[in-house]
């Protein structure tokens, strides 16, 4: 554990996750239900006790409605550990100049489930069906996200990881039943998803020599003599 080691894993994956709900479009609607105008909701990466403070103590600086999500916790998962391999051999891509391809020893990451915590902030219910709607249908009950492997691992370009993002299947939703003159009213809702990532281990900077294949076919024969 002495050589430290740092592959923006989850940077990385907390930035598709991101990407994969950043676009929340709310529609505003006359009587007839008829789309006059469209705003897209705020999304910040923070606490919800962060936004809240920043819209009582800044005169409402961050409109709503607002979507902020934060890390609860990193964990090992278990289920996803299958051996006690250490590691194994993998092809190194090739370098520019063209030479040939070596394999080095990449150690196993480690499983990590990344548990990630969504909290809405809305001034109407309206706005609260729509951005629910917007993604409660396509998490059933989960979505797929696509990274890259470490590009310090010196492994295959572009070596793809698909992670499985778990919704918790459920949306708590906390209505204000005292409201001062000063506090705007808004509608609160709060749901947690899991992230199934993986941690990265230093990788072996030793190559090892590819084995290739002959492609040619020994026929054995007798009678053949030594001097």
């Amino acid at each position: 554990m002495k050589t430290q080691y740092y592959g923006f894993e989850i940077k990385d994956i907390m930035k598709q996750f991101v990407s994969a709900f950043n676009s929340i479009i709310i529609n505003r609607y006359n009587k007839d239900r008829a789309v006059q105008d469209r705003i897209q909701a705020n999304f910040i990466y923070a606490p919800k006790e962060r936004v809240i403070h920043d819209l009582v103590n800044k005169n409402q600086h961050i409109k709503l409605p607002v979507v902020a999500v934060s890390m609860n916790s990193v964990s090992r998962d278990s289920e996803r550990v299958f051996n006690k391999i250490p590691g194994f051999y993998v092809s190194k891509a090739p370098s520019v100049s063209g030479g040939s391809i070596d394999t080095n020893f990449f150690p196993t990451p480690i499983p990590v489930n990344i548990s990630v915590s969504m909290d809405i902030l809305t001034r109407f219910q309206t706005d609260m069906d729509q951005i629910l709607s917007n993604f409660v249908p396509y998490n059933n009950p989960y979505i797929i996200i696509s990274w890259k492997v470490p590009s310090s691992q010196n492994l295959v370009s572009d070596l793809e990881i698909r992670s499985e993002v778990l919704w918790s299947g459920d949306v708590s939703l906390s209505y204000p039943k005292e409201v001062s003159g000063t506090m705007p009213y808004r509608i609160e809702a709060n749901t947690s998803f899991t992230i199934k990532g993986w941690l990265f281990r230093k990788n072996s900077d030793s190559n090892v020599a590819n084995i290739f294949t002959v492609d040619q076919t020994f026929v054995p024969v007798s009678g053949f003599e030594y001097e």
